[in-house]
Formats: structure tokens, C-alpha cells, sequence
């Protein structure tokens, strides 16, 4: 029988379902309630790449892209590089960057992307996947809670 103890175990609001942990740090419950809730989120988010709509968040079509399994960004290298590409071009994101790229001649961005490409804004913590990155800002304990730090229309890029 699993560990429970009803003085740090929280539930589930819309299901029931009860999270608690044997060391009994609310923090690390919380963050799994936090992480069970998404759950609940209908999958209206589609993917800025492929359009396709199956997603629960901006984060999540992110994923789908990086994971290499996009149907318009095959592969993950190929996808990591497109989507480093994609921040670079954008002034409004540039900001994500850990470090700002050079411009070569003609103003393409210099090929390679760095091995901890992204970096938060609010504590300097580096990301290899800007997915990482958006869920961090958007659950981290950095003080950056809030809304992800991309998001987009359902239009495709």
C-alpha cells in the first residue's frame, strides 16, 4: 500500500485523486498536483509548424516540435536548429537567448546552435530546449512565474 498521510497529502479538486510524497515536503506535492492538473486542460492548442491541434499548451506543441516528430520539422537536430533559427530572427525573443548570435554577411545567424542555447531572464538558469525553458518560466521556482515565454497564434510559421 502506498505511503499517506493525511496531514501533507492534497487533493485533486476536480477529480479527487490525492498526491503525497514520505517525505512530506509540500513544495514537492504541490508541484505534483501542479503537473497532474494539466490533465484537466483540453487540447486546443495546435502546433505553429504543422497545424495540427492536439495540444494543452504552447509548452507541450514546443515538445512536439523539438521531439523531432513534427511532420513539418522532421527530426530533432534539424528541429532544434529551426526553432534556435526561429528565436534568433524574432527581436521580440532574442532576449531568450543565452548568448546573442553573430551575424554573418547577408544576415544569417552563424549555424551551430550552443549546447544551452536559452537562458531565463529572471535568474540566468541556462535551457538546452526552449521548452525547458517555457516550463520553467511558467512553474519554476526562479520567480518567473507567469505566462510561457513564447507563445503564438494558431497560425502556422
Amino acid at each position: 500500500m502506498p505511503y499517506c498521510s493525511e496531514s501533507t497529502a492534497i487533493h485533486c479538486p476536480q477529480c479527487g485523486k490525492m498526491f503525497d510524497h514520505p517525505s512530506g515536503n509540500k513544495k514537492h506535492i504541490k508541484n505534483m498536483l501542479t503537473q497532474h492538473l494539466q490533465v484537466h486542460q483540453p487540447r486546443t492548442v495546435s502546433c505553429p509548424v504543422c497545424g495540427e491541434t492536439r495540444f494543452r499548451s504552447n509548452t507541450n506543441a514546443v515538445q512536439h516540435v523539438e521531439s523531432g516528430s513534427c511532420s513539418g520539422c522532421k527530426g530533432k537536430e534539424n528541429a532544434r536548429q529551426q526553432i534556435h533559427n526561429f528565436i534568433a530572427s524574432k527581436k521580440e525573443s532574442r532576449g531568450l537567448l543565452a548568448n546573442t548570435p553573430a551575424l554573418e554577411w547577408g544576415g544569417a545567424g552563424t549555424g551551430r546552435v550552443p549546447d544551452l542555447p536559452y537562458r531565463c531572464q529572471e535568474c540566468s538558469k541556462k535551457f538546452r530546449q526552449v521548452s525547458a525553458l517555457m516550463q520553467h518560466q511558467q512553474y519554476g521556482n526562479c520567480g518567473a512565474r507567469g505566462p510561457p515565454a513564447i507563445t503564438f497564434s494558431s497560425r502556422r510559421y
